[in-house]
């Protein structure tokens, strides 16, 4: 049987084709749409996940004795993460234009276009196999470059929020009570299924080449 006649390869096709749609639709309200309820003032809205948060007036001090103690004795030992989410409001074109926002902004987008490329990605490869191409440079390219972008997509999500938080402290525009830092960090599920999937897409790329050779010398 062809895989242009297998019912799973269709469904999956037509999964990614839906993905691809409503990641268009996401993106398109994420440029065009304030983001902002109607109830209070702003011209922006962009939230961010994950990001480290302390309370300004946090005077709780832990000693040496009492955290060993804690650690050997303790059968439950829990260590807060104070991660937190934040929704950064721009109340004026001045905030929304100025340096530290633009750059803040364009890392915002280039790692949303690089979620969308992703999507895209699999689109590209499913479609492919509907039309019974599967060993091609092109699907090898579509594995490479996408585990390409699943492992710098960490490092990009770091930049975005370290972005974020020196567009807020440029703009002096922390009114929360929080100290903010940078939660991210440079490794993720995302590095280790991109390194196994660019194995997997190098590994393609050879089966490709060799095929192509033995079709040339027939």
């Amino acid at each position: 049987m062809k895989l242009s006649e297998s019912k799973v390869i269709k469904w999956l096709n037509k999964l990614s084709t839906l993905a691809l749609a409503l990641y268009a639709i996401v993106l398109l309200i994420s440029i065009f749409n304030a983001g902002v309820p109607n109830a209070t003032r702003g011209i922006k809205w962009y939230s961010i996940y994950d990001v480290k948060a302390e309370k300004k007036d946090h005077n709780k001090i832990r000693t040496t004795d009492n955290g060993l103690g804690n650690w050997f004795n303790q059968k439950v030992f829990v260590s807060e993460a104070k991660t937190a989410s934040i929704s950064l409001r721009f109340n004026s074109y001045a905030e929304l234009f100025s340096f530290s926002s633009i750059a803040f902004q364009l890392a915002y987008l280039i790692y949303f276009i690089c979620i969308g490329f992703l999507v895209l990605s699999v689109k590209l490869f499913f479609r492919s196999l509907l039309r019974d191409e599967v060993f091609t440079r092109k699907n090898s390219s579509i594995i490479i470059y996408s585990s390409i972008v699943l492992i710098f997509l960490p490092v990009l999500r770091w930049i975005r929020q370290e972005l974020s938080i020196n567009c807020i402290n440029n703009l002096h525009i922390n009114d929360s009570g929080y100290y903010l830092f940078n939660g991210a960090s440079f490794f993720g599920a995302e590095t280790l299924i991109g390194l196994v999937l660019l194995a997997f897409g190098l590994a393609f790329k050879v089966g490709v080449d060799i095929k192509q050779e033995n079709e040339a010398f027939v």
